[in-house]
């Protein structure tokens, strides 16, 4: 699990920062006309019912039983602790489709992301990311849509890529297979932020190591992740099990809707 693990939190930042810049193809869908281009961590949450104390289990059982309940989840928050030399991300996605949070990426920037249902799709770019990930070159420009939304629908070629960041089941689809990992010790019990926890450390097959902190009460939920992941030290907190995403829609005067931005008609903002 763990090395999967850590390939699905990478795909879930690199995803929705590709979408936001418009499919990573060298060009930006969002090109104006003759322009450039906090969580509480917890086991909590309505689950499949206590699942007993992990005591006495090898490390491969706890992580099995890790992935069964993470896999059983409704929804989840994914956050990034610490500082990362390629991005960063605070999500909370269920398995409808919606999702609240942030992507940020040092050199271009953050975006706000809301979705709701997988249909509708909101983006907040703050200044650097109206800049180096939109193609907005002009800076009274900039000046004029910092602040705002960009809005479409998931039927939109390129606000649907963001669907990408914000499914459940696409992201954890590949979880199951972790036969190059190799579970090696259990240490525990202790606390995660007053949460009883075991820890299990996980070596792949390229000697990547993976520490991860299970829910030692409860569901099994695994609540922090810590290693490399292709040289880059990685901490993702995982909470908000089942808990229901919610966002209050954007206050339409700061809305711009994505075809108006195609188009260069900023007059809604």
């Amino acid at each position: 699990m763990a090395r999967r693990m850590r390939a699905a939190v990478a795909v879930a930042g690199l995803v929705a920062l590709t979408a936001a810049c418009g499919g990573g193809d060298g060009t930006s869908p969002f090109e104006e006309p003759g322009g450039g281009t906090e969580s509480e961590s917890s086991g909590g949450g309505e689950g499949g019912g206590d699942a007993g104390s992990l005591e006495g289990l090898t490390p491969q059982e706890i992580s099995d039983r890790a992935q069964e309940a993470l896999l059983s989840a409704d929804s989840v928050r994914m956050t990034m602790l610490g500082d990362t030399a390629a991005f960063g991300m605070d999500l909370h996605l269920d398995r409808a489709g919606s999702c609240e949070g942030t992507i940020t990426q040092p050199g271009m920037g953050s975006v706000e992301i809301l979705m709701r249902d997988g249909e509708e799709v909101w983006m907040k770019p703050d200044s650097e990311f109206w800049t180096n990930g939109m193609g907005t070159a002009d800076p009274a420009l900039v000046s004029l849509l910092d602040g705002s939304y960009l809005y479409g629908s998931t039927s939109d070629p390129e606000m649907a890529q963001m669907a990408g960041a914000c499914s459940l089941d696409d992201l954890f689809a590949d979880l199951g297979d972790d036969s190059g990992d190799e579970m090696t010790a259990a240490e525990g019990p202790t606390e995660h932020n007053g949460v009883p926890v075991v820890a299990i450390t996980g070596t792949d097959s390229a000697g990547e190591t993976t520490t991860i902190l299970v829910a030692a009460e409860g569901e099994p939920y695994p609540l922090l992740l810590s290693g490399e992941s292709d040289g880059m030290q990685m901490e993702m907190e995982l909470s908000q099990f089942n808990e229901p995403v919610e966002f209050e829609e954007p206050p339409a005067d700061l809305v711009l809707d994505v075809a108006d931005f195609r188009t260069g008609d900023f007059a809604s903002v």
